[in-house]
């Protein structure tokens, strides 16, 4: 039996949770190399 193509749903995204301030938050995005000046992080 052949299926029949079905045109996809799209999901509405909320971005109130994407990082708008990467100064805030209790956990690094990345692992930075030591000595990495403060400005220089991002948070979440």
């Amino acid at each position: 039996m052949k299926k029949e193509w079905q045109e996809p749903q799209l999901e509405v995204l909320n971005i109130t949770m994407t990082m708008a301030n990467p100064h805030s938050g209790n956990h690094l995005d990345y692992t930075y190399e030591e000595g990495t000046p403060r400005e220089d992080l991002t948070w979440s």
